[in-house]
Order: C-alpha cells, then sequence, then structure tokens
C-alpha cells in the first residue's frame, strides 16, 4: 500500500534537454540503480528521512528551449514535508538543474569540436550520481576491470549488501548505507569475486563513512584540489577516484579524471593526434576548458556510449 503520489514541478531555465539525461543512463554500462523508460520516465528508490520513496523524473517536452520537468514521490509511509523538500533536492542536483551553461556553451565558440558536441547534445548537462558515497564504492568497484565486469560486481554487491524495496508488484534495490557494507565479510566479498584488495578499500571508506573521518559535507565546501589530497589520505582512493567522485558524486563542475582511458581515447580522436592521448596531453588539451572540464569529460563519455550502443 502506497501514500498518494505528490507530483513537483523542476523548473530550469534553458536550455535543457531530459531526452538527453535518459539517453546517457539508457546506454551507460554503469546504469544498475535507475530505470529508464520512455513511457515512465527515470525511476529510482532512494531512502529519504529515512523512508523508502520512489522518485519519478519525467518531462512534459522534448524541445531544450522549452524544458516542462516534474519528480513524482510516492512511498509507503507519510509524505511529509522534508521528504518533499529532500527529494526535490535531490532531483534538482541528480539532473543538475542549477548549473546554467550558458558560460559552458561559449566555450565552444573558440573550439571546433567542443562546438560539434554541444550542437550534436544540445541542451545536455552532466548526471550526477545519486550521493558522493555511491560514486566513491562505484569507483573502486571499476578499478582495473572492464564495464561489463564492473556491472556484474555492482549487481552482486547490491544484491548482497542492499535492502530491496517492494512496491506495488515491483522490486526495487536500494543502495546500502555504510554500516550494511561493513556487515559483508572480506570472505563474503570474495565470493562475489571481488579481490582481496578491492573488498579491503570498500570496507576502509565504508568504515571511514560511518565514523565520520570521511565527511563529504565537509569535502564538498573546499576547492577541488583541496578536496584531492583530502580524499587521496583514505585507502583505495587514488587521482582517478577522487577526480572521479568530485565530477559525479559531488558535482563539482571544473575536475577531470584525465587518466580516464575513455577520456584519453576521446581526446586523441577528436584533436587529431591519431593515438589515444596521454593523461598529461589530456590535461593540456582541456586547459582552455578551466571551469567547465567536468562538463567536457561528460559530453565526452556521452560520444563513447553512442558508439557502443
Amino acid at each position: 500500500m502506497t501514500s498518494n503520489p505528490v507530483t513537483i514541478p523542476l523548473p530550469v531555465d534553458p536550455p535543457y534537454s531530459f531526452r538527453w539525461a535518459m539517453e546517457y543512463l539508457r546506454s551507460s554500462p554503469s546504469t544498475v540503480l535507475e530505470n529508464v523508460d520512455p513511457d515512465t520516465g527515470l525511476q529510482r528508490m532512494l531512502r529519504l528521512d529515512g523512508m523508502p520513496v520512489l522518485l519519478t523524473l519525467r518531462s512534459a517536452s522534448e524541445d531544450a528551449e522549452h524544458p516542462a520537468l516534474f519528480v513524482k514521490m510516492q512511498s509507503a509511509g507519510e509524505m511529509t514535508r522534508t521528504i518533499r523538500d529532500t527529494g526535490v533536492l535531490w532531483a534538482r542536483n541528480f539532473l543538475n538543474l542549477d548549473h546554467h551553461p550558458r558560460h559552458f556553451l561559449t566555450l565552444g565558440k573558440g573550439d571546433a569540436p567542443l562546438r560539434q558536441l554541444q550542437e550534436r547534445f544540445y541542451g545536455m548537462r552532466p548526471v550526477r550520481i545519486a550521493s558522493p558515497y555511491e560514486s566513491l564504492i562505484w569507483a573502486i568497484i571499476g578499478q582495473q576491470v572492464n564495464v561489463a565486469f564492473a556491472r556484474r560486481l555492482k549487481c552482486r554487491f547490491l544484491e548482497h549488501c542492499g535492502n530491496p524495496v517492494h512496491m506495488g508488484d515491483q522490486h526495487y534495490p536500494v543502495f546500502p548505507e555504510p554500516e550494511q557494507v561493513l556487515q559483508a565479510s572480506q570472505q563474503e566479498l570474495a565470493a562475489l569475486q571481488f579481490s582481496r584488495q578491492k573488498s579491503a578499500y570498500i570496507t576502509a571508506v565504508s568504515a571511514a563513512m560511518a565514523d565520520g573521518r570521511l565527511n563529504f559535507n565537509t569535502i564538498r565546501a573546499l576547492p577541488a584540489e583541496q578536496a584531492i589530497s583530502h580524499l587521496l589520505q583514505f585507502r583505495g582512493i587514488g587521482r582517478w577516484t577522487a577526480e572521479y567522485v568530485l565530477m559525479r558524486g559531488l558535482g563539482y563542475a571544473d575536475c577531470i579524471p584525465a587518466a580516464d582511458v575513455g577520456l584519453r581515447k576521446v581526446a586523441g580522436e577528436l584533436y587529431s593526434l591519431g593515438r589515444t592521448a596521454s593523461e598529461m596531453e589530456l590535461r593540456a588539451i582541456t586547459e582552455p576548458f578551466r571551469g567547465w572540464r567536468s562538463w567536457v569529460a561528460f559530453y565526452w563519455w556521452m560520444t563513447l556510449q553512442q558508439v557502443s550502443t
């Protein structure tokens, strides 16, 4: 039994394309918790104020110049003001609705490859991962393995550590809290095909989250380089992982995971290197985009996904 759903509009200044957000998640092999359906919209089960809430994001317009977004929230319990406000905040952050791209779009005037991508994916904004902790766990799982195997590990992780929610006739996985993850032993994770090192990293960062040593509210207030330096103090977090978490989990607009092989490949192709760019070359190529390098990286990732689908 669910309470009456609440539908709330999500105002956003154009240009904004919900279609490209849906397409990014639909085509991403990393999408394991979001349901993407052209008819029902984008669905995600979250715990808000301790209660499982199904959020459905939809758009009533295909026109990037006239966006009309809504979030619908359903729960088995009372839909309190706190839950509604938290759900709206999550939706706005997840879809990047409060970061207008006007300055990002001006960068394309001086860079032909970027301008072509801006025209191709007109109105697209980076989609964030639901929480910084989730982005960190996903990044650790993805370290040094291919995307297909990483996806299998993510699904096994959710099945073993998370508590799914049943609503209506549907079954929704929920990302676990650090305390739930810590209940999984190294042997249990090994049985799921997690390496000993990966298991140790997941346990270490989850313990740091649980006891407050790793506090993303504190980190998000820091400049990017200070935030990266802070994250690097924790076992299992290297430069690529830290930059990925800043970009996808914390919403930093100017942070690029330059060691990423996919981004280096795209950079080599777009800027006619005839080969995969090195990490240093990628940083040099994106230097003119300072202030918006996370957005550039997201557009590049989108090109990779479009090629593979």
